[in-house]
């Protein structure tokens, strides 16, 4: 790997400590629904001296953007600002006035910078509608779908990523949940734990990964729309504590040959009346759920440019990393695509073949909406197993009609092109603007790749190591 790349800069010494936690007063909200008064909003910054506010949002291909204000001049600015959004990939040119509105129930302040409050934003069109390609409004569009069914839909995603050196190669020679003296960097680990809790974000596990130097922290099963708002949350924490530390953290799916992938696992809960109706009590696995597995699998194919939108990501999917390869699904079951997971009484689905490249909106509204077609169509999957799909013969993969993934970025973009039901999910327009890009994504590494091995490598550090 090249040396030329360098960490994020010099900082102040200052930052490079602990976070600065403080006790915030929230005396001053009192929820209105999920929303506070602009009056206890006006309150509360005053009695925490917040002197600085930061509206976020989330561009089609997952980054997180912001603006920033003085506190002083919220009366001018609580309804949402301008921005271009052709220069951040939203529009065309000819069209690139749109606005962000916070969502003001995602009010946070940042533990490292306690001058300065958070909301997190929906982006609007000229016509004061939900902007056509705003990845947070699509999420809500299905979410509402769901709820006018009677569900709530619930998710819990794993993150995983890896702490590396100034050189680029893993910090430390820890292995699968080491403790101290390989997990040489838990205290990290935990630091942006805390901070993350500090933000409203549920955590539920954290421990060292198979990779040396690669990290997971898994959350508590929250509502979609939270839960996305929090794993956009929790990415920019995993950078900025990583930076304050002189550590470089990367997202990026298969940064090394011989390590372990880092992927994203999105488990999915499903209630109707505050019943789990994935359950059964008598067959353990409902209709519902077997029918909404079954959508996933029907769909997967179009998706998969989605879950997996990197050339780099196609690295993870290979055999002998837990990472899926084929359409399958079982309890218990790792090698699976869809794993129901076998030590809880409480079915859920847990999908294996995501990585954090995606935007977790737009993921979290594809599995949704695919789930739902398979209930709404009564969908049957393929029939469970409990096999190792990975050494299965070509012939008993047959036989039990388990079939291949897209495996490479390009293929995934050909079935994603012909797909009207991902057309009908997340809209045209969106689907324009990310093909148009991923193609010419696919173009630039297919001649790096045809330069050898070295080139192909290098294309995607310098593509994807930073900004995954």
């Amino acid at each position: 790997m090249s040396n030329e790349h360098t960490l994020y800069g010099n900082l102040p010494n200052k930052y490079f400590h602990k976070s600065i936690y403080i006790n915030l007063d929230f005396s001053s909200l009192q929820p209105n629904g999920m929303v506070y008064l602009m009056d206890e909003l006006k309150e509360f910054f005053r009695k925490n001296d917040i002197e600085f506010i930061q509206f976020q949002f989330t561009t089609i291909f997952g980054d997180l953007k912001s603006v920033e204000f003085p506190s002083n001049i919220w009366e001018e600015m609580k309804d949402g600002t301008g921005v271009d959004g052709s220069s951040l990939g939203f529009l065309k040119t000819e069209q690139s006035d749109m606005k962000i509105v916070p969502d003001l129930s995602t009010l946070a302040v940042f533990p490292w910078e306690p001058r300065m409050a958070r909301f997190i934003c929906d982006v609007y069109g000229n016509d004061g509608k939900p902007h056509l390609t705003d990845p947070r409004s699509i999420l809500k569009k299905v979410i509402k779908q769901a709820n006018d069914l009677g569900y709530e839909f619930k998710t819990r995603p794993e993150l995983e990523w890896y702490f590396l050196d100034s050189d680029l190669e893993p910090c430390e020679s820890g292995e699968y949940m080491d403790t101290l003296p390989y997990d040489e960097l838990g205290y990290l680990r935990r630091s942006i734990a805390s901070d993350m809790q500090e933000m409203g974000i549920a955590v539920k596990t954290i421990h060292h990964e198979v990779g040396n130097g690669q990290q997971e922290i898994e959350f508590a099963a929250l509502e979609a729309l939270k839960q996305a708002d929090d794993t956009q949350t929790a990415k920019m924490i995993v950078k900025a504590d990583s930076l304050f530390n002189e550590i470089f953290s990367t997202f990026m799916p298969k940064p090394f040959a011989d390590q372990a992938g880092s992927g994203m696992h999105i488990h999915q809960y499903l209630t109707k009346d505050g019943k789990n109706i994935f359950a059964d009590e008598e067959k353990g696995i409902s209709d519902t759920l077997r029918y909404f597995v079954g959508g996933i699998l029907k769909h997967v194919d179009a998706m998969t440019a989605l879950f997996n939108p990197t050339t780099n990501s196609y690295k993870r999917l290979v055999p002998g990393h837990e990472a899926p390869v084929y359409k399958s699904w079982g309890v218990a079951n790792r090698t699976a695509l869809i794993r129901i997971p076998g030590y809880e009484k409480k079915a859920r689905i847990e999908f294996r073949a995501a990585d954090a490249a995606s935007n977790i909106y737009l993921a979290s509204a594809l599995l949704l909406a695919s789930g739902l077609d398979g209930i709404k169509n009564m969908i049957e999957p393929i029939p469970p197993t409990t096999r190792n799909v990975e050494t299965l013969s070509i012939e008993e993969r047959k036989s039990m009609g388990i079939v291949q993934l897209p495996s490479s970025l390009s293929e995934s973009l050909d079935f994603l092109e012909k797909s009207a039901f991902v057309k009908e999910t997340l809209g045209q327009d969106i689907l324009d603007i990310f093909l148009a890009v991923k193609r010419i994504e696919c173009k630039e590494y297919d001649e790096a790749k045809s330069k050898g091995e070295e080139e192909e490598w290098e294309w995607e550090y310098e593509t994807y190591l930073d900004r995954t």
